[in-house]
């Protein structure tokens, strides 16, 4: 036990007597007061950093936290890993002790065993001019507290925190960078080696100060399963919008650094990896930048060099991985990973395959890594263009395409500072459909953070919000390169009145991944532009093409046009630089997705021309060096920036987003529903909505109640109007009945087994069920004879799906079905039945309130084959009306009955009260 008058930190008191006395004061508060003892612990290695910084010569923001310093000599990689990992468990647990977090007395002794020992480096790194004499700690064993990395090197070998070459944030001289890590390094070989490696324990659980939800903690314990075993290399951190995907990723990185394992960020997009590090505090790198090698382009060609014809291409490598052996990969918005074959005209990032690069990257192949890689995203976006799955998200298709057996947790749970959020409201209609699959309902939830708009009021709108001085400038969000086209020229008329071409200020977003003065832009990309010249180059290539039908070549013209300009760029660093290059001037204008073939062949050719010498093949490895770094040839493909499609805005987040709501195509449809919801979960702030589809009921059948339609001269013979609607809900053929009762039996037997009704044909004592689950699709005949008999199911002859269908309907042979409900002059009760389906109940639920407002009462509900049939009354006045749905449990039309059984009768005045509530209120 620790006693009141121990010292072991009294050798620091020579030369920072206030290091020495929250040192001596944490070790007197003992295994009684270990809260204490963690909080003054804290406070003595932030001193300690601050120290360090000034003896480094560090510049650094004084409001900048004891985290961000320690986040500074991470990336700079001049401290030992065991160094920042027993600074980074320090910081965490008093951080825990300050916010009322429990310290046990084990984990105040491993606290004080790692302060002691960075205590001895330390002194021995600022004055190595003194001879440290630091007897082992008073009344403790240093062997007593078990390390928590036993099986790592516990030599006095530096251990670097950033693989390979680091970027040299702190812009120091390398000979000064190399000669700090040489003084780190003999200080640390003075230190005990029993001591050098970490004491202080704690859980993922542990790293997060902030409380969790019960679904972040299960997830918490997958995770932390997964990390602990050394077989689990993938796991997915899957998640619904507002569920903490990025808080939980924060959370792991602080969790690693305390245990000194290395880890790295990283994104599919400049955008969305920049957007992971504001939020994470940590440097992150697209995907691109951390596994492929732009300094040393390779080359392959073609067999086609036919003159004018000409091509070339060349791609960057895989990496070689220096990381350490067990670095933790965390791979955020990794629902854009794609798993097709990508290539440019000109240009290949490795083998074309940007997920299997990845898992090559790296490195699972090597048995003897513990490496692994946490892909975080919401499956319910936009797949990735031609994949029908993200397949990054989805464990079925990493075991049958990549060999991997991944590890998984989805959260479901909003955060409750999220719930109140007018878009977090308005999107998880748009989940939940997509993860029930149905799409009968689409509605939306207008306020002041999400707002409907006309196309007109477009532009007022985004200038205004482009005034209110925020550097997250609005984004438009649309459909087609052309829409956004189209958009980009209305703003740019009102930033830039009467400039046509490119301007300072201007924001533009590149198209196509290349690499300029050996910088790689990505796809995507959004730069800014700093300058730009008003004249231009124009150059004309003549291209050769053999036509296929006539043999006979032909040549075509083919203009070229290039500007200079200057545009800022993001670094892997988190920093900035700008850059001078060539833009193709002509695809900046288009409404086109890219260049198409003949553009991209004219600028091979156009280099061939300004290099006479190069042509024909002749020194290619001469001709490769010269390309890469020609302007013209590499000259970047870029857009206006203002508006872009939802596949490019995918991974970004802005304060103001404008959705350009998609117009002709079925918006009840799962590809509907993923564009929107990927769409409008770009926003952070405010969303507007630029005219959201109406899905509404559309009336059926011929229109004989409306007024000019209707004769009031006689009512002579008229039942009353509730008479008549009990009459017509109570009515009802043996057909119809059959039909009806048919129709629950079958569904009734598909049960939970996925299989679908798309729809159901009807034939003379048959009903033709057309069935589907998936991809699988069937038709089942089902025949009866004249008492309404089954007297056979017919199924498909081969197949699981059709085996699976027999074995579910052959039940239904020999059954007499219909007998039980009202036909027609047997005067059958009309009731009021429940709605039996989910969705109808939904629909039930949603009607009631909007009858209620207008005295409106249901007095009969009575489900029919496809349709639903309604009885309203009011007063005395009586309306009946079916509501039909199809195969997919989509509501689609409404047809009034007429009730009075002639044409011209009086409707009165509620059935057009009803249809108008049918079709222009309620939400299908």
């Amino acid at each position: 036990m620790i006693e009141d008058h121990s010292d072991s930190f009294r050798f620091l008191h020579r030369f920072w007597p206030d290091l020495h006395d929250l040192g001596r004061k944490a070790e007197q508060a003992g295994p009684h007061e270990p809260d204490l003892v963690a909080i003054r612990l804290r406070g003595l290695t932030e001193a300690m950093v601050v120290k360090l910084f000034g003896q480094l010569g560090i510049q650094y923001d004084p409001a900048h936290s004891h985290f961000d310093r320690l986040v500074l000599l991470e990336n700079a990689d001049l401290l030992d890993a065991r160094l920042l990992s027993k600074f980074h468990a320090i910081r965490k647990v008093g951080n825990n002790a300050a916010h009322n977090g429990k310290v046990t007395p084990a984990q105040a002794e491993a606290l004080l065993e790692d302060a002691w020992s960075l205590s001895c480096w330390f002194c021995r790194f600022m004055r190595p001019d003194v001879e440290w004499l630091t007897p082992p700690r008073q009344n403790a064993n240093p062997l007593s507290v078990p390390s928590m990395v036993e099986a790592q090197d516990v030599s006095a070998e530096r251990q670097p925190t950033v693989p390979g070459k680091s970027s040299n944030i702190l812009k120091f001289p390398e000979e000064r960078v190399r000669r700090i890590r040489e003084q780190v390094s003999r200080a640390m070989a003075e230190v005990d080696p029993r001591v050098r490696q970490l004491r202080t324990g704690i859980t993922l659980h542990e790293a997060f100060t902030e409380s969790l939800s019960s679904d972040q903690a299960a997830c918490l314990d997958a995770l932390s399963t997964f990390l602990a075993s050394p077989k689990q290399r993938v796991f997915l951190l899957k998640g619904y919008a507002g569920t903490g995907k990025t808080f939980l990723a924060k959370g792991i990185t602080e969790y690693l650094s305390t245990q000194g394992r290395a880890f790295r960020l990283a994104a599919p997009t400049g955008r969305a990896a920049k957007i992971i590090s504001e939020k994470t505090g940590r440097d992150a790198r697209t995907v691109h930048s951390q596994i492929y090698n732009f300094s040393d382009l390779k080359e392959y060609t073609k067999g086609d060099q036919e003159l004018g014809s000409e091509t070339f291409k060349f791609y960057a490598e895989i990496a070689s991985n220096q990381d350490q052996a067990n670095t933790v990969y965390i791979v955020d918005e990794a629902s854009l990973l794609s798993d097709v074959y990508s290539e440019s005209e000109f240009f290949r990032s490795g083998t074309g395959y940007l997920l299997r690069d990845l898992i090559s990257y790296v490195g699972f192949e090597h048995g003897e890594t513990d490496r692994k890689i946490i892909l975080v995203g919401d499956p319910a976006q936009l797949h990735p263009v031609g994949m029908s799955v993200s397949p990054a998200l989805d464990t079925e298709y990493l075991h049958k395409h990549l060999g991997l057996d991944a590890a998984e947790y989805e959260l479901k749970e909003v955060l409750r500072q999220k719930a109140d959020s007018g878009i977090i409201r308005n999107v998880m209609p748009l989940r939940d459909s997509l993860s029930k699959g149905t799409f009968g309902s689409l509605s939306f939830d207008f306020d002041e953070d999400v707002l409907r708009l006309r196309a007109d009021e477009v532009l007022p709108l985004y200038m205004a919000a482009r005034s209110t001085g925020e550097a997250n400038i609005p984004i438009v969000i649309t459909r087609s390169n052309s829409e956004a086209a189209s958009y980009n020229r209305a703003i740019r008329d009102a930033l830039f009145p009467r400039r046509d071409f490119v301007a300072a200020g201007d924001r533009l977003i590149v198209t196509a991944n290349t690499v300029v003065n050996g910088s790689f832009l990505a796809n995507g990309e959004f730069v800014d532009v700093v300058d730009a010249e008003t004249m231009v180059e124009r150059r004309s290539v003549n291209l050769r093409y053999r036509n296929e039908e006539t043999g006979a070549v032909e040549v075509i013209e083919v203009s070229l046009v290039f500007r200079d300009i200057q545009i800022t760029v993001s670094l892997p660093d988190g920093g900035e630089t700008v850059l001078t290059a060539k833009i193709l001037d002509d695809h900046l204008h288009d409404s086109g997705a890219g260049l198409d073939a003949a553009q991209q062949r004219a600028l091979y050719v156009d280099f061939l021309k300004r290099h006479p010498d190069l042509k024909r093949g002749h020194d290619r490895e001469r001709l490769s060096q010269i390309i890469r770094q020609d302007p013209y040839f590499n000259a970047l493909r870029v857009k206006f920036g203002y508006a872009v499609t939802c596949h490019k805005a995918q991974g970004g987040e802005w304060g103001h987003v404008f959705v350009s709501c998609p117009s002709g195509q079925n918006p009840r449809s799962a590809e509907y529903f993923r564009w929107l919801y990927t769409a409008m979960t770009r926003s952070s702030g405010k969303l507007y909505m630029i005219d959201p589809p109406e899905v509404r009921l559309k009336i059926a059948g011929p229109d004989w109640w409306s007024p000019s339609e209707v004769s009031t001269t006689s009512t002579d013979g008229q039942l009353s109007a509730a008479a008549q609607a009990g009459d017509a809900a109570s009515i009802v053929s043996p057909q119809e009945a059959f039909r009806l009762d048919v129709l629950g039996r079958v569904r009734d037997l598909l049960g939970e087994t996925g299989i679908e009704i798309d729809d159901v044909a009807h034939h003379q004592y048959q009903e033709a069920f057309y069935l589907r689950r998936d991809l699988d699709t069937a038709r089942v005949n089902i025949s009866y004879n004249g008492k309404f008999k089954i007297t056979a199911v017919a199924v498909p002859p081969a197949g699981a799906f059709s085996e699976q269908l027999g074995e579910l309907l052959r039940p239904l042979v020999g059954q007499s079905i219909g007998s039980a409900l009202p036909v027609a002059g047997t005067g059958g009760l009309s009731g009021l039945q429940s709605p039996s389906r989910p969705f109808l109940a939904q629909f039930h639920d949603r009607l009631l309130p909007l009858l209620r407002e207008r005295q409106i009462h249901i007095v009969g509900l009575k489900e029919q084959a496809w349709s639903q049939r309604y009885t309203f009354s009011r007063g005395g006045d009586a309306a009946v009306v079916d509501v039909f749905y199809d195969g997919r449990d989509r509501f689609t039309k409404c047809m009034p009955i007429n009730i009075g059984g002639k044409q011209g009768a009086p409707a009165g005045a509620l059935l057009p009260e009803v249809l108008e509530i049918l079709t222009a209120q309620v939400i299908p």
